[in-house]
């Protein structure tokens, strides 16, 4: 996952306000990115070179790139200077880690949408299930830390989401009658709100302090909320069926910041470093297990490819 020339193959076409720095007619086999706010620059972070696979959800922490890597059915960690280390496989028992949480002590939580469950990897490296299917987990999607120490895990096939605890007990956090159909990501923000994100019917919601959900945005044609991420008092949302990368404050509108055609359309997870940039998966291919890892930064500078 370094930046060598083995990650530059992936073909790019990088345009903002209709300035074209590099472009092709081939975007079923090419990848396009339009960036719409100039104050960005997009790159090739790592791609199958760097052995990274078809990863869905991504989490930077302390330095660490960690990723739940749906097509090598394997959860895994980059570092620039150890590279990319296997965590956890299918020899456990997972088969799609779709989503990932880090506590304070360095304990990775993941869901699997195949397999099931709540897992997790401790700060020693020791894999575990926390509760599985028999305990209700049958298809598992978005993943949050909530403020007392639990897991909220929602569930794909129940229309639920669930708390776990750390030793595995599993209760019923918002049921059937909150009416979230597929909470295919969850992240609280630093008010203890909520957000959950409904790729199914197309909804980005918030839960307050009094458990009241709200529909923050409801746009069903061109809306579809995938994986959402909190960092500095703004929400990062991708949207895979619509090829787009959002960011939304509440005392703003929506605005995107980034749209994707070729075979860069399907993003799924997004995380942001310390320092501001925003690194994006893209499933290119998770039957055959291509994809790569774009890096949006923020700066006052044209598009550039790395």
């Amino acid at each position: 996952m370094q930046k060598n020339k083995s990650m530059k193959k992936l073909s790019i076409a990088f345009i903002v306000c209709g300035l074209v720095f590099l472009t092709s007619c081939k975007l079923q086999k090419e990848g396009l990115v339009i960036m719409t706010d100039a104050s960005y620059k997009a790159s090739v972070f790592a791609t199958n070179k760097a052995g990274i696979g078809s990863p869905d959800g991504l989490l930077w922490h302390n330095g660490k790139l960690y990723l739940a890597n749906e097509g090598s059915d394997s959860l895994e960690v980059w570092s620039k200077s150890d590279g990319l280390k296997n965590l956890a496989d299918s020899h456990l028992g997972i088969l799609s880690p779709e989503d990932l949480v880090i506590d304070a002590e360095g304990n990775i939580f993941f869901t699997d949408d195949d397999a099931g469950g709540l897992w997790e990897v401790d700060k020693q490296g020791a894999p575990r299930l926390v509760a599985g299917k028999d305990k209700g987990l049958i298809s598992t999607e978005g993943i949050a830390l909530a403020p007392d120490g639990s897991i909220l895990v929602g569930e794909g096939e129940q229309h639920k989401v669930f708390r776990v605890t750390r030793d595995g007990n599993v209760s019923e956090f918002l049921g059937r009658e909150f009416g979230i159909t597929k909470p295919e990501s969850m992240v609280f923000d630093d008010q203890g709100n909520l957000y959950i994100a409904d790729n199914e019917d197309n909804v980005l919601y918030l839960l307050d302090g009094n458990r009241k959900l709200h529909r923050l945005i409801d746009r069903r044609d061109s809306f579809s909320p995938e994986t959402i991420f909190y960092a500095k008092g703004s929400l990062y949302i991708t949207d895979s069926k619509d090829g787009k990368l959002y960011v939304y404050n509440p005392s703003e509108e929506l605005r995107t910041i980034a749209a994707f055609g070729g075979q860069l359309k399907n993003v799924q997870g997004v995380t942001v470093d310390d320092g501001g940039n925003i690194y994006l998966t893209v499933q290119t291919d998770l039957k055959h297990n291509v994809g790569s890892i774009i890096e949006i930064s923020k700066e006052n500078s044209e598009i550039a490819q790395r």
